[in-house]
Parts: C-alpha cells; structure tokens; sequence
C-alpha cells in the first residue's frame, strides 16, 4: 500500500498490456461503444456476495462485509466499517473510525491503511490542516519516503493548510452552459477565472483543478509557495506548484478560495498523430474537488452541460449508491451474475477501456488487436493486446452493453483494486449524470 497522492486525469492509453499479442494482430479501427442494452432487462442493484480470497483483496474489491462471513481481528472488523462508512456516504464517521486505527492499533497493517483512508477523506473534504497535522505513527515509519513524497497528500497539505474554506454559491435555477468537445472528447465548458473567460475541461480524473502557467499569469493565479511539487498522471509525473483561485464562475454558479494547481502550459497539450504540431492547448481544469460539490448533467445529444445545487437524498445506504470517492472517484458496476465491478471515473481520459482483473471476474472473452493513433497527453503511439468483443453490465440497475473495450494496464495504483476506467465516451450516446452528494453516476 502506498500513501495518497495527487492525481490528475491527463493521461490515456499510453502503458498498454502488450503481452499475448501475435504476429499480425486484428487492426481495431473503432473506438468502444456504451450503449442501452435493449436485449437485457433491469435487474440487480446490490451485488451477490463477495468471493474474495482474503480480507484485504475484500477491501480492494470495496467489500466490507467480508467480516461478517469470514473471521476476522477486531482492527480489521473496524477498518471494515471505516470502508463501509465511506461507501454509504458518511466521511466525518469514517475519519473517527480510520484516525483511531492509525494512532492506536496494535495491527502495523491496518495502522498503514488507515492513514491512507483517512489522507483521502481529509482531502476529499478539504480539510487540509489536520491532514498536514497528520504524524507517521508505528509501523508507518517505514513509509517516511512517502512523507517526502513531492506527489504526496501530505505535501500538498502543508502547502495548503492555511488557506480560508472554500465556498459555493448557486442561483436558485440550474445553471445550463454550452458543452464544447475537446479534440480527445473531453467535455469542456466556459468558466470565468477572477473573472476571465476560458474554456475549462470537466475532468473528474483530476482530484484538482488545475490552470497552465500561462493562463494562471495573465489571470492573476499565483503559486502559494516556492517549492514545485507534483501529480502522478497514468504515464509519470508531471511538475505542478499550489494555488489559490480567488473565483471561479460557472455561469450563475460562484466558486471562491478554491485551492488548484499550476501546471507548465507546456504539459498542458493533447497531442494527436506523431506530428508534435497536432499538440492542442488545455487553458484549465475543473477537477472533481469542484465537480462533487454540484449535481452535474453532461448532455451529450443536446451539447449542453446542466450545473445545480446538491440535495442529499432523505434515505441513504450502501446499496442506493454506485459512486465513492476512495483517493479517486469510483463507480460501481455489476455482471449479470452478481458481481460487482469497480470502473475509475475519468471523463477526462478519452475512452473506456477494461483491465485483466476484469476478464477473470466477468468471463469475458477477448481477441488480440491492435489500434492506432491513440491520441493523448505525452504523445501517440501503436497500441497492440487484448479487446473484449462485447460484455453486458448493470449500471445502476440499467442494463449497458460495452464493445471493443481495450484491456489496458493502469501505470498509477488506488486503494481500490480496478476492474475499468469510464472515460469520456461513457455518455455519448445521451447524458450522464454526476451526483456525488447522493453518490449517484448515471447515463439517462
């Protein structure tokens, strides 16, 4: 396990699995397809129970109820409700549990989960000065390389640990702004930077956002502190220095003090072909800091972004949400058969793809293949392995079928044990829907 670190969706398709590959593969000239599954009904909500080997492959699969059928420690049953308390949506009880675990469990394991858990609830909340009060406790020690970890929560959290409490207001109505996609197929939307307009991506990959250099000079966003830091990206590291956005407008929607990050605008391209020219500039990023804090519409058809007020749901639990954030947001899916399936949420990588834990859990079928001109941040490249031809799955309890999925190797690791990355095709055949307040993710 490692400790929680800055993430930034601005990576895709360039560490794919090569292994299995023959000779002359079959060339995949069409990009995966999500669509409504007319041939399968509504079916499960809640997934069958988990098949997990061990208690922390059961945490990997966010399975906490893994306790209840196996035995367990008296730390591991904690930590178990920690997860499930994070899952249900309850993040202040979550902490209670996860801090006490860290500081006092006599288990150097669970200690170590713990903190991670808990860098990742504390960040999601943005409380950035008790994170940066955080001391390494026992077996913890070991990880001080962490602690100095330029990528690091912890690092960002000193950088951040002074800086006034973000706030949001909202217009009464939801807000309906033009969507405009990126070259990659990013939604983008207008966004008002200290009061500035420039076309910003709505990428929940980001657990930030983010503004190029150039942008964040001529808009009067300056660095916190000296120091450079960094976020992890799914081909490396990319250089990035704290920030503070003073405002952030989204049509009626008002966003002051909201913490983000500058990133060279010489990093800040998505560059199609082998043609370094083909490079397209990002101006910024609305990363899921700001997108969990809104009920978000993305309409594909219509080509327009709706934008309003969260309501917490009147009744809540583990089984009426599909959406967590656990150091990255999450989304829940499931096999016909019962078994449930976690895709990271990243509507800023530029499309679907699955990875091998998927092909033993769901039986799916796959043929060797090769794609491309696969465009993405860092350059283009050939990509030859497996595809999934077609596999049926329940969002929701809505039934979707998913073609030509690429089965790709993740280059960057989350707590959470990944069977897929949704990325920004996931909708384009409608709207989806982001409601992280209620934990929702659904395509209407």
């Amino acid at each position: 396990m490692k400790g929680g670190r800055l993430t930034c969706g601005l990576a895709f398709m360039a560490n794919a699995a090569t292994a299995c590959a023959p000779a002359k593969p079959v060339v995949v000239d069409v990009l995966p397809s999500i669509t409504i599954d007319t041939k399968q009904g509504a079916g499960i909500v809640a997934p069958a129970t988990g098949t997990s080997r061990s208690f922390w492959e059961a945490m990997s699969n966010l399975d906490p109820d893994y306790g209840d059928r196996h035995r367990v420690s008296n730390a591991e049953r904690a930590f178990a409700s920690a997860l499930s308390l994070i899952i249900a949506g309850e993040p202040d009880e979550a902490e209670l549990v996860l801090d006490s675990l860290r500081s006092n469990s006599a288990d150097s394991v669970v200690r170590v989960a713990s903190r991670l858990m808990l860098t990742a609830m504390l960040q999601y909340q943005d409380k950035w000065k008790v994170l940066s009060e955080l001391n390494p406790v026992g077996a913890f020690d070991s990880l001080t390389n962490d602690e100095r970890d330029r990528a690091g929560v912890e690092s960002w959290a000193d950088a951040f640990k002074d800086v006034g409490a973000r706030a949001m207001s909202f217009p009464l109505q939801q807000v309906v702004l033009p969507l405009t996609l990126s070259a990659s197929g990013t939604p983008m939307v207008p966004v008002a930077i200290n009061g500035r307009q420039r076309l910003f991506w709505l990428d929940t990959g980001s657990s930030m956002s983010i503004v190029a250099s150039d942008v964040a000079a001529e808009l009067g966003v300056e660095p916190l502190i000296a120091d450079t830091l960094e976020i992890a990206t799914a081909t490396g590291r990319v250089a990035a220095r704290p920030a503070v956005i003073a405002r952030i407008g989204m049509g009626g929607i008002v966003i002051s003090n909201s913490t983000a990050m500058i990133v060279d605008s010489r990093s800040m391209e998505v560059r199609h072909g082998a043609d370094s020219s083909n490079a397209v500039k990002i101006d910024g990023i609305i990363g899921y800091d700001v997108i969990s804090r809104m009920n978000v519409g993305i309409d594909y058809v219509n080509r327009r972004v709706t934008l309003a007020k969260p309501q917490a749901a009147v009744t809540r639990g583990r089984n009426a949400r599909n959406l967590y954030w656990v150091g990255t947001p999450i989304v829940r899916l499931i096999t016909p058969k019962g078994t449930a399936l976690h895709f990271n949420l990243d509507t800023g990588a530029q499309e679907t793809y699955s990875t091998e834990r998927l092909l033993g859990k769901a039986k799916a079928k796959t043929f060797a293949g090769e794609r491309r001109l696969v465009g993405g941040f860092g350059g283009t490249q050939t990509v030859r392995g497996r595809f999934i031809d077609e596999i049926r799955l329940l969002l929701a309890g809505q039934p979707l079928l998913f073609r030509k999925l690429f089965v790709f190797v993740p280059a960057y690791a989350t707590f959470v044990a990944l069977d897929g990355i949704l990325g920004s095709d996931i909708g384009k055949s409608g709207r989806v829907r982001i409601d992280a307040t209620n934990g929702l993710f659904r395509i209407e």
